[in-house]
Formats: structure tokens, C-alpha cells, sequence
């Protein structure tokens, strides 16, 4: 197997559950970026080499990854264009809209570096590297390979940018939406005692067994990334932009998210955020009031 030079721009929860999983199967060279570790001390204790700069992230890979949150996918990209070359790889990996990767390809196109879309379709955990993906683009043969021996879990969408983030941004209408709803009815029927007898109907409704378990789930998963998750909807209300299609509902998720994650409820469970929908929409509850709420002065 040959020794590939794999990079990470970005260093989140994406990029660490990619890294980690590569760096335990294979024997590669892996390097990061993250313009969030800034101090040599960050990135000493890091448990994989990560570059101080785009450019020396650049001159370590070969093969790069793109993992920041969606309204930095254009602006990272730019930040490491000019010390790419033809020999690299590059893989977006941002949810965005087709249009954003698009815009962003036509960058990499004028200086002749292979760009491809890649979507992450799934939670990134617990499969990590092997969580199922999506790619577009019209240089197949140069990645495929790759991604092959590194054991990816991915199909190929299409040849044109965009063809495999299209899918991932019109299913998160979808998958974000529930979320949102769920979180909505569960925080107000919660404080009714009504949130058992209504997640236990809507279940019956929907052919869900565990619509309660369910609720757990998708309540952390908002409370953790609702920042994350409003941008990557934005980025979907732009989706059906381009599309010509009204976006009320992908434009209200996006506040949605985007209010849950200003209440930065991480602190409140001391970054150790439950499974547990009582408490999550209580803390949702204390936190909203405290937004709406004037200082004493």
C-alpha cells in the first residue's frame, strides 16, 4: 500500500473522527489545519501533526479535506488555494450549496487543481473515516483509487460539482426540520407533562417505535451543533434559491437551530450534554427566558 499524505482543513468533530480512524487502520502520512488552534502549545497536545499554517498543511498533504462549518467553506478554500498545485487532491467536504461549491470550484478550475464534491451523509460517529459519502466530479479516476485503499464508504453522485451536495442539502430539509420540530414540541409539552403521551401518539402516527428515544437523540444532537447546524441550513435555504423553490421551512430550521445555539447550553451540563429530553428542554426553557428577559439594572 502506498504511503499517501492525507490533510484535514479543518480540525473539529469531522476532522478528529476522520483523523482518528485513519490514523488507527492505516499507514499514512497526516497532517491538519484549524485557524482555532493558534498556539504551539494547542498543537503540541494534539494528538495528530497539525500545521501552523494553510501553506504548511500544503506542503505535508496531498490528498486534502475540507471539514470547517459552512459559512467558512469558501473562505478556507481561498486560504490555501495559492499554495496548491496540480499534483493535489482536493476534497470539499463543507455542507453547502451547490452554488458555493460551484463557486468555489471555478477558483480551483482556473489553476488547475482537481476539486471534488464530497458529502457526508450521515453522523460522523460512530463510523468516523467510513461514514457514508457522497462525491461529484469529472476526475474520478485520480481519487477513486484512494479512497478505495482507505477503505471510504462512499458512492460516486455524479461528474459535476454540486451533484452530491444537492443531495445532502435537500435531505437535511428533512432530517434538520424533525429535529427542530421535535426540539419545539418537546420543550413546550415538557413543561405540561405532556411530552410522553404526545412523543408515544406521533409515534403511533408515524410508524416510529421509539419516538421518545428518538427525541433524546435529535435534542442533544441540536444542543450540541446548533451553530454548525443553522449554517449548513442556510446554506440549504440558499440550495432551493438556486433552484427556484420557496425555502420558508429549510429559513426557519435555520433560526431555529440558530436560537438554541445562542443559549449555549454546553456550559449549562458542563460540556457534557445528555441524551435526555427533560432536562434538555428545561434548559432550553431557563435559557429562552433569560433571553427575553431584561437585566436588572
Amino acid at each position: 500500500m502506498a504511503i499517501y499524505k492525507i490533510g484535514l482543513l479543518g480540525y473539529g468533530e469531522a476532522g478528529k473522527a476522520i483523523a482518528a480512524s485513519l490514523d488507527e487502520g492505516f499507514e499514512i502520512s497526516l497532517c491538519g489545519y484549524d485557524h482555532a488552534y493558534l498556539s504551539a502549545e494547542d498543537r503540541q497536545s494534539a494528538p495528530i501533526n497539525l500545521a501552523d499554517s494553510p501553506e504548511m498543511l500544503a506542503e505535508q498533504a496531498e490528498l486534502i479535506i475540507s471539514v470547517v462549518t459552512a459559512d467558512q467553506s469558501y473562505y478556507a478554500a481561498c486560504s490555501i488555494l495559492p499554495y496548491l498545485s496540480s499534483h493535489h487532491l482536493f476534497c470539499d467536504a463543507n455542507s453547502v450549496s451547490p452554488g458555493t461549491k460551484k463557486k468555489t470550484a471555478e477558483l480551483f478550475r482556473h489553476q488547475a487543481i482537481s476539486y471534488f464534491d464530497m458529502a457526508i451523509m450521515t453522523p460522523i460517529y460512530p463510523a468516523r473515516h467510513r461514514t457514508r459519502l457522497l462525491l461529484s466530479g469529472n476526475e474520478k479516476d485520480r481519487l477513486v483509487p484512494i479512497l478505495n485503499e482507505l477503505d471510504f464508504n462512499f458512492d460516486w453522485q455524479g461528474e459535476a460539482v454540486g451533484d452530491a451536495c444537492e443531495v445532502k442539502m435537500l435531505r437535511s430539509i428533512l432530517i434538520k426540520g424533525v429535529e427542530s420540530l421535535v426540539t419545539e414540541c418537546v420543550t413546550a409539552a415538557q413543561m405540561r407533562g405532556l411530552d410522553s403521551d404526545i412523543l408515544a401518539s406521533a409515534g403511533k402516527t408515524l410508524g416510529i417505535d421509539d419516538m421518545a428515544g428518538l427525541a433524546d437523540y435529535v435534542m442533544e444532537r441540536v444542543a450540541v451543533h446548533g451553530a454548525r447546524r443553522s449554517a449548513e441550513m442556510f446554506e440549504v435555504a440558499k440550495t432551493l434559491s438556486e433552484l427556484g423553490m420557496p425555502n420558508d421551512m429549510a429559513t426557519a430550521t435555520a433560526h431555529s437551530q440558530a436560537r438554541i445555539a445562542r443559549l449555549h447550553l454546553a456550559q449549562s451540563f458542563d460540556a457534557n450534554v445528555p441524551q435526555d429530553r427533560n432536562q434538555l428542554a428545561s434548559a432550553i426553557r431557563d435559557g429562552l427566558a433569560k433571553m427575553t428577559t431584561p437585566e436588572k439594572r
